[in-house]
């Protein structure tokens, strides 16, 4: 017999009420989580909280103002990169221990956002010498550069990558992920038009950047400049006596008002090369992601210190 007091319950709202207690206490759903995103470029981390919103957690790797050339990840790095739904990496070889990160990785966990941009920009490695309007020559022996980011068309194409990635993973936030990448692709868009009009006012025999390594190949494209690099690809190689000699000589040939050291690389020889040309030291460009310093580290600040810059220097 069943006391009085339980008799006047009813059974199944309690059972419902307990059910629901319990739930409160019980995980999410995997499919319910922000997704877990590590990045491995400062440029990519602003993309995914840009695109991602509330739906990802967004877990960087390097500050920006770090050299992503020579960055290599700690220990606890490499723990947050196995938890991670999502690895985000800015491809093309620049993240050169990304082999060793990937073995211990499912297949689809890590997506070189560099290596799906449509028409890199190809170096020829064997002569990092004079080239007309950021092309490298037709040569074998090339590679694709790796500074996508530091012009407006691979920016945008980064973020439709990038938006594709998350949606598929959290389809139920595909909506919101791709309501926010259309209006941050809208921003990003808006600077191509304003950057190419302060291009076209530097006179045209002054369109050549002088910049202490190859990185604005991108750049030098899509707004026709030339460029005229002192190392090679990477921050860590080395230039040579005759690349001195030659920049030093086109320096002097066209009259270059400015040449241009970058936030993240070491300036001294291109110092050097001012004093013996008479030009001046432009201000330090963001070369390898976003700067570490205000105005300097969002994709839009980046972009806007750059042209701004070069267009002042070269003017």
């Amino acid at each position: 017999m069943i006391p009085c007091s339980f008799s006047r319950l009813n059974v199944p709202r309690l059972a419902g009420a307990i059910l629901l207690a319990a739930a409160a206490f019980m995980p999410l759903s995997r499919a319910a989580e922000p997704l877990r995103v590590v990045t491995l470029h400062t440029v990519l981390t602003e993309i995914a909280r840009e695109v991602g919103g509330d739906a990802v957690t967004v877990v960087p790797l390097l500050r920006p103002g770090v050299d992503p050339h020579v960055f290599e990840p700690a220990p606890a790095d490499m723990r947050r990169v196995r938890e991670a739904d999502l690895v985000l990496a800015a491809g093309l070889g620049m993240e050169t221990y990304l082999a060793r990160l990937r073995r211990d990785l499912p297949a689809d966990r890590v997506v070189e956002v560099g290596n799906r941009i449509p028409d890199p920009v190809q170096v020829c490695t064997a002569d990092h010498g004079h080239e007309g309007h950021g092309h490298a020559h037709d040569h074998d022996h090339g590679e694709d550069d790796p500074h996508w980011w530091v012009a407006v068309d691979p920016l945008l194409a980064a973020i439709d990558i990038v938006t594709t990635e998350l949606a598929a993973r959290r389809p139920a936030a595909a909506p919101a992920i791709q309501t926010r990448a259309a209006a941050y692709r809208a921003r990003i868009a808006a600077l191509k038009p304003w950057a190419q009009a302060e291009i076209a006012r530097i006179p045209e025999a002054q369109r050549l950047l002088v910049t202490s390594h190859d990185a604005f190949r991108y750049l030098a494209r899509e707004y026709g400049l030339e460029v005229q690099p002192l190392l090679g690809l990477s921050t860590a190689d080395e230039t040579s006596a005759r690349r001195l000699a030659d920049t030093i000589e086109l320096i002097r040939q066209r009259g270059l008002r400015s040449v241009f050291a970058e936030a993240s690389a070491n300036d001294r020889t291109l110092a050097a090369i001012a004093r013996e040309t008479g030009a001046k030291p432009g201000r330090p460009l963001c070369a390898d992601g976003l700067g570490g310093q205000p105005g300097t580290d969002t994709i839009e600040g980046m972009i806007r210190h750059n042209i701004l810059a070069i267009a002042e220097g070269l003017r």
